[in-house]
């Protein structure tokens, strides 16, 4: 294999398509929920039950796949969950009920659950530190990328040929980036294709590596930590506000605004073009503030502080305002999500030894996914009783609360001295 100038931006590449297409694959639903429920006569309460089947697979396995790709490595384990979620999108064709399409979510949510480890995991092994805000906020872009494709190529598909064959052509696409993945990946050291030069520059820049000096943490003794469970309950308030936005999106549009499919497919894009660039700015401030001398881990937190306050403006789309405003309040919701989100994956990567990067980021997708299946299930039984208002005063409040665990909670001394190699255990002394 001839050598390519800059083999890291390939593999970001690489994992910026999967985590477009897994987005693609969870977003087809929403997309098409306005025609596939009335074709079937599903409820609010119907569809959050379905919403929540992919959540509780997506919740529980997100440990399990996160120590398995620690264990397979990010190669095998990245490949065996796309091959997974891959057919289980594609069965969503033969849906024709809540209790089928509930059953094809669960295999979808169980695949998807290791997606976010393995591309942290992957940035840790070919990134040096200074770089690693910019890789995550990349591959970060692709939720973006994949909720702003689906939005109009999949009500195209659903208005043209049938829903069925939305399912069927996002799920192939997965087969392709698998063919790319297993001929390309590898670690950088045993890359063919990378240059001594790169080799030197990712390894330079990782720091002290004590991975092998120390002893392997247990995977429960993760959970005596006060660092991992900071993280983990800062994405259990954190990310379902998020997901709210991503699932019900179509269908508040369609409710208070009267949007066809076809107008659905025009604009709500828009919030999730904007959550796309909150990603992108959100790696690119923080590596900023780290070049400019902030310590590494407080550089990252004060990217998300700012994150979650832009949250806030979420809440203005719990009144009767213009469209316009709503729009606005949504979509300034997205960015502040954006901001937040590739901060987050960054901070699991350097503020934790390499060995455990999956397990931990496993584990606090694990805290997401039932923060998600509880606010899924609320959001439900409220639009059925209340309407939205109180669900997006919810989406607009909570962020505050992420904010608070991560200040009080987190340790950020010992996570600097993690991250700069003075350290080895998740534990001070």
């Amino acid at each position: 294999m001839k050598t390519i100038a800059n083999c890291r931006w390939y593999v970001v590449a690489l994992l910026f398509t999967a985590t477009a297409i897994s987005y693609i694959d969870r977003q087809n639903l929403a997309v098409i929920a306005p025609m596939l429920r009335d074709e079937l006569g599903i409820s609010n309460s119907g569809y959050a039950q379905i919403l929540t089947s992919f959540l509780l697979a997506y919740t529980v396995m997100q440990a399990f796949t996160g120590w398995l790709i620690d264990k397979l490595g990010t190669r095998n384990g990245f490949a065996l969950i796309m091959l997974w979620w891959s057919v289980a999108a594609m069965l969503h064709a033969f849906g024709d009920s809540v209790v089928s399409f509930s059953i094809y979510r669960f295999l979808l949510g169980a695949g998807e659950a290791g997606s976010w480890a393995a591309c942290v995991k992957a940035v840790s092994e070919w990134f040096p530190k200074k770089e690693r805000g910019i890789a995550n906020a990349l591959w970060g872009v692709g939720t973006s990328a994949g909720l702003v494709i689906s939005v109009p190529i999949v009500a195209w598909l659903a208005l043209v040929l049938g829903w069925q064959y939305s399912f069927v052509a996002t799920g192939l696409s997965g087969f392709v980036w698998l063919f790319i993945w297993m001929r390309f990946y590898r670690l950088p050291e045993e890359h063919l294709a990378i240059s001594a030069r790169e080799l030197k520059h990712i390894q330079d820049g990782q720091g002290l590596d004590p991975e092998n000096k120390q002893l392997k943490i247990p995977f429960f003794s993760l959970l005596k930590s006060r660092n991992v469970w900071a993280v983990i309950l800062a994405r259990v308030l954190a990310d379902p506000c998020s997901w709210f936005y991503h699932f019900w999106i179509p269908e508040f549009l369609k409710t208070t605004a009267g949007f066809s499919v076809a107008d659905i497919g025009k604009y709500a894009w828009i919030p999730f073009l904007t959550q796309g660039i909150g990603i992108l700015l959100g790696g690119l401030l923080s590596d900023w503030l780290y070049r400019r001398g902030m310590k590494i881990i407080s550089a990252r937190f004060t990217v998300m502080f700012v994150g979650m306050l832009c949250m806030c403006c979420g809440l203005l789309a719990a009144f009767e305002f213009n469209i316009v405003i709503v729009f606005f309040a949504i979509s300034t919701a997205t960015f502040g999500f954006g901001l937040w989100a590739p901060n987050m994956m960054t901070l699991c990567g350097e503020a934790f030894p390499r060995h455990v990067v999956g397990s931990v980021t496993g584990l606090s997708g694990m805290g997401a996914g039932f923060g998600g299946m509880a606010f899924t299930l609320l959001t439900g039984w409220t639009l059925d009783n209340f309407g939205y208002s109180p669900v997006l005063m919810a989406a607009g409040i909570i962020p505050i609360l992420a904010v608070l665990v991560l200040y009080f909670l987190f340790d950020r001394r010992l996570a600097e001295d993690i991250s700069n190699g003075r350290q080895s255990s998740l534990f001070p002394g």
